[in-house]
């Protein structure tokens, strides 16, 4: 240290000049300010594993879901494929496309509604089923009608989870007009036209035709049911269709 006045050179720790008795003013000390630690910043490094954690997690059932979603439609369309299969042999005889296809066939439904409800001479059908009004239906079946020469005329794969929610099937917003829709247009543009889940499909020699049930509620604030059935050709290109409305003594 130096005295500001003499300039005699002086202890750190002075207070007095020696040499000519002025008094030593000191600064003061001043701290260097040190930045104390965030105390979120060990928070920020803890989340990471854990956010890791969390999206492999979610990563995995996003998959499950998916795959179990894969399953469910690959099952679901067991009926709709079995169909398809028969259809080819339509012409030919049941026991023809028995040996060939390895199907296996039953003369009647283990459930008694279908028995009661529909004309067919063999028929296949998925072991889970659904209720309708409280009464048991396979979830699908696949029903096949014979000539008198054990011949195959027509096969129809029926979805009968259609009308789970109600035996009317889905609720449309109004009456289904096809009118505008032009005769040979692809099954998709019709489809998208309708917007509804087929509720059978049936394969004959020439024509493949789709059945639909749904209802709309009339201007007073019915429901009002209705069948509409769309017929294509063998490459399903369009060619007519029918509306009716069923009424409770029809059904």
């Amino acid at each position: 240290m130096v005295c500001k006045k003499c300039k005699e050179i002086l202890p750190d720790d002075a207070e007095v000049c020696t040499c000519c008795g002025a008094k030593i003013k000191r600064k003061p000390h001043r701290e260097k300010n040190k930045r104390a630690p965030r105390e979120n910043s060990g928070e920020k490094v803890s989340l990471i594993p854990k956010l890791k954690i969390i999206g492999s997690v979610l990563g995995i059932v996003i998959i499950l879901i998916l795959v179990i979603t894969l399953i469910l439609a690959l099952f679901a369309d067991d009926g709709k494929k079995t169909a398809k299969e028969l259809s080819e042999y339509i012409g030919k005889s049941m026991l023809t496309a028995i040996n060939d296809s390895d199907i296996k066939v039953y003369e009647e439904s283990a459930y008694k509604a279908v028995n009661n409800a529909v004309k067919f001479n063999y028929i296949i059908e998925d072991d889970d089923s659904v209720k309708v009004d409280g009464i048991n239906f396979p979830e699908w079946a696949v029903t096949v009608c014979l000539n008198e020469d054990e011949e195959i005329v027509t096969v129809t794969y029926t979805d009968f989870t259609v009308c789970k929610k109600n035996h009317k099937g889905p609720e449309a917003d109004k009456l289904i007009n096809l009118d505008n829709v032009k005769t040979n247009e692809k099954y998709k543009k019709v489809s998208d036209e309708i917007d509804l889940d087929p509720y059978s499909v049936t394969y004959d020699n020439s024509f493949v035709t789709y059945t639909y049930k749904y209802y709309y509620e009339d201007e007073v604030g019915n429901e009002q049911a209705v069948r509409l059935t769309v017929t294509f050709n063998a490459n399903l290109e369009y060619q007519y269709y029918s509306s009716t409305l069923v009424y409770p003594e029809d059904i």
